[in-house]
C-alpha cells in the first residue's frame, strides 16, 4: 500500500531523485513547476511513496472546465447539463518513477486521483475528470472509461471520464 504527502518544500531532495525516463516532461514538471504551484493553491500535487519512504510515483490536480459537444455527449451516453462549459478536476500530471514501474502503481495513483474527484464533486459541483493524454497513455486511460474528446495538438490527446 501506498501513503501520500502534500508536496512542500522539504521534499526537495525525494523529488531530485525522480526519474520519467520515457516522458520528460512529467520528470521536469515535478521538479521544476509544482512547487510553486501548489504554494499558490493553482495545482495541488500528492507524492506517493511506498512501505521504505522510496517516492514512487504523484498526481497535481487542478480545476477545469470542459465543453462537451451535443453529439460526443449523445455518442457517449451522457445525460448532462444544457450549458456550453461544465466543472471538471483535471489531471495535470500523472507519473510513476521509472524504477518502480510494472506494480500497477499508475492504475492505484489514476484510481487516487479519481477519488479525489468525486470527492471533490460532493462539496462543489464537478461533472468531469480530465486528462490530456500522451498518445502512449490512451489506452491506459480507456481501460478507466475515459473518452476521447479531441486533440489538442500533436502530441496530446484530450479526454474525459463522467462523475456519476
Amino acid at each position: 500500500m501506498l501513503a501520500f504527502e502534500y508536496l512542500s518544500e522539504d521534499h526537495k531532495n525525494l523529488i531530485d531523485t525522480f526519474q520519467c525516463e520515457d516522458e520528460f516532461s512529467v520528470e521536469l514538471f515535478l521538479k521544476e513547476h509544482a512547487i510553486k504551484l501548489h504554494l499558490m493553491k493553482s495545482a495541488i500535487t500528492r507524492l506517493y511513496f511506498d512501505d521504505h519512504q522510496n517516492l514512487v510515483g504523484y498526481f497535481t490536480l487542478y480545476n477545469d472546465l470542459v465543453q462537451i459537444r451535443r453529439e460526443q455527449a449523445i455518442h457517449h451516453q451522457w445525460t448532462l447539463p444544457e450549458v456550453k462549459y461544465l466543472p471538471a478536476v483535471k489531471i495535470h500530471y500523472l507519473g510513476v518513477d521509472s524504477r518502480f514501474r510494472g506494480k500497477r502503481y499508475g492504475e492505484y495513483l489514476l484510481l487516487e486521483a479519481i477519488k479525489s474527484a468525486y470527492e471533490i464533486s460532493e462539496v462543489s459541483g464537478c461533472n468531469f475528470v480530465t486528462v490530456e493524454a500522451f498518445d502512449n497513455t490512451i489506452e491506459f486511460y480507456k481501460k478507466y472509461d475515459f473518452k476521447f474528446l479531441g486533440r489538442k495538438d500533436r502530441s496530446l490527446v484530450i479526454m474525459a471520464l463522467k462523475l456519476d
